[in-house]
């Protein structure tokens, strides 16, 4: 069950940073689009605004350096990525 629910961490960790993608290109100034689909509109705010933030704790609760250095990273894209992105969009004047 340990490993099943590992697979699941490590499947929402990399989906957070595939949301990133856009964004990341753009401050790059990369022409890049990756696939996405519109039907997941909700879950994917929802994984941007919050989600990495939970995902970080839940893996640095099972424990390993693997895991918190996830963790923490996952967080951290969080809690600046996203509010940085947030004002990069924002209107100017």
């Amino acid at each position: 069950m340990k490993a099943f629910s590992q697979i699941i961490l490590y499947a929402l960790c990399l989906y957070d940073i595939y949301l990133y993608l856009p964004d990341i290109f753009d401050v790059f100034k990369l022409d890049i689009q990756p696939p996405t689909t519109d039907y997941l509109l909700y879950f994917d705010g929802a994984m941007l605004l919050a989600g990495g933030i939970v995902t970080g704790i839940m893996l640095i609760r099972t424990g390993g350096k693997f895991n918190k250095a996830l963790g923490v990273v996952m967080i951290l894209m969080n809690l600046v990525l996203t509010p940085w992105f947030i004002l990069r969009g924002l209107p100017v004047g």
